[in-house]
Parts: structure tokens; C-alpha cells; sequence
């Protein structure tokens, strides 16, 4: 038996939107102690990973860990019609796959689908291990814009590296056009650490998926080192938690 009802409706479309970006089915990990799906692609190139501590939903109840083979469309679907902080979402095993039940807290409205699902066993989640010595905090929307206006100069490769100021230049160049932007605390930073200076080149297409994902949080944590997957991570009103690792270009 699995049963798992998250308080909030839009929290939950924006995690499984973002994974969305990158992969059309995935596998919901109903692990002892949280929810968990994961997707690498072909090229190994971007990693997304959305993620749901028990302690986060209202009621948590698997009686065996078990993976569901899902896809997001459908759920998203449901969710799409009730994006609203009010409104809970349960979702329930069922022998063909879960039973997803939307609940109105304000009016009590009820509303439930049905998703064909494939079990499977649960997937072992596995990360890069790497040291990232530099991490800062943005606006995601801020942050997607910068990448949208590098975009305009090249499609490429796109360069994040510290500066002597204690900030972060965002830059890119191709035929004679440079675009460079400069972050700092407060403009438009919110928090910015920096152990050691660092610098890595990323294809540009591969972080404007991974933020175009994050962008519905006010507060995106970017955190990055020199020639390492840099890693970009939300966390929603409601405790759950969406991440992107992307691979340098070396």
C-alpha cells in the first residue's frame, strides 16, 4: 500500500513541470523516507532530480518501497486545473498504477484521475561528488533572463566564473559580440560564497532548460567549481525539491 498527500497543488506541478523539461516518463520512488524521481539524459549531459522528504506531505504511508513508472503529462493534466496553494493532492496505489485525488481545502471540491503506471523496483539514486566551492542565490526569473539575453549572442557555450570583487560574471562571445553580465550581493544576488575562485564553460541551450525548470522560485541556489558539474536546486513553499547538474564543457 502507498498512500502520500502533499498540502499543496502548485507546489507539485511546478516540481513535476521542471522534471518535465527533460524527460516524458520517469519513476516516482516511494521510498521509507521520501518521494523521489530522477532522470539523466542520453548525452549524460543534464541530470534532474525532484524530491519530497516525508516529512513533507500531511500523510506518508508505504508499506514496501516501490518505483512507478509514470507519465508526467498525464498527471500534470489534473494538476494543471487546480494550481492553487488550497488545493492538496493524495496520491494512491492502485493495481494498474495511482489514483491521484485533488482536494480544495477552502470548498472541499473533490476531483480524481486515474494514471496507468508500470512497477518496478526502486530506483538507487546516485549524485556526482564533487567540491563546489562557489554558491549564490538568485531570483530565478532573474536568472533566466540572463541566460535568455546570452542567448542572443550565441547559442553555445557559456562561461560562469568569479570575479576579484567578490561577485559572478556570466559571459559569452562568438564573432566579435560579447555579452557579459555582472552579479553582485544584493545586485542581483541574495547570498553569494566563495571558497576559491572558479570558472567552468557550459553549453548554453543545456542551463537555460535546467533554469527555464527552476524558475518559479524566487529563490534558485546555483553552486558551481572549476571544470565540475555545476548544480542548480529550488525548494518549494512546501518542502519539496527540485535540482539540475549539468556537465561542463572541457
Amino acid at each position: 500500500m502507498i498512500r502520500a498527500v502533499y498540502p499543496n497543488a502548485k507546489d507539485f506541478y511546478s516540481l513535476l513541470n521542471g522534471l518535465y523539461q527533460i524527460a516524458d516518463e520517469v519513476i516516482l520512488n516511494f521510498a521509507e523516507d521520501s518521494v523521489y524521481s530522477f532522470y539523466l539524459t542520453d548525452d549524460k549531459t543534464l541530470m534532474g532530480i525532484l524530491q519530497i522528504s516525508k516529512e513533507n506531505f500531511e500523510d506518508y504511508t508505504v508499506d514496501k518501497p516501490q518505483g512507478i513508472k509514470i507519465n508526467i503529462d498525464e498527471i500534470k493534466k489534473i494538476l494543471g486545473k487546480a494550481k492553487s496553494k488550497s488545493t492538496s493532492v493524495a496520491i494512491d496505489e492502485t493495481d494498474a498504477g495511482l489514483k491521484i485525488t485533488l482536494r480544495d481545502e477552502k470548498t472541499g471540491l473533490r476531483s480524481n484521475i486515474y494514471v496507468k503506471g508500470e512497477k518496478v523496483p526502486v530506483q538507487q539514486l546516485t549524485e556526482p561528488k564533487v567540491s563546489l566551492p562557489v554558491s549564490f542565490t538568485i531570483d530565478g526569473s532573474i536568472l533566466k533572463r540572463i541566460l535568455s539575453d546570452a542567448s542572443i549572442v550565441t547559442e553555445e557555450e557559456i562561461q560562469i566564473s568569479t570575479t576579484e570583487d567578490n561577485g559572478i560574471e556570466i559571459s559569452a562571445e562568438e564573432e566579435n559580440k560579447v555579452y557579459k553580465a555582472k552579479l553582485v550581493q544584493d545586485k542581483p544576488l541574495k547570498s553569494i560564497t566563495i571558497e576559491s575562485e572558479s570558472k567552468s564553460v557550459y553549453k548554453l541551450d543545456i542551463l537555460k532548460t535546467a533554469f527555464k525548470a527552476l524558475s518559479f522560485s524566487e529563490d534558485v541556489t546555483v553552486s558551481f567549481g572549476t571544470n565540475v558539474p555545476l548544480k542548480g536546486e529550488a525548494t518549494t513553499e512546501s518542502g519539496g525539491h527540485l535540482r539540475f547538474w549539468v556537465a561542463p564543457r572541457l
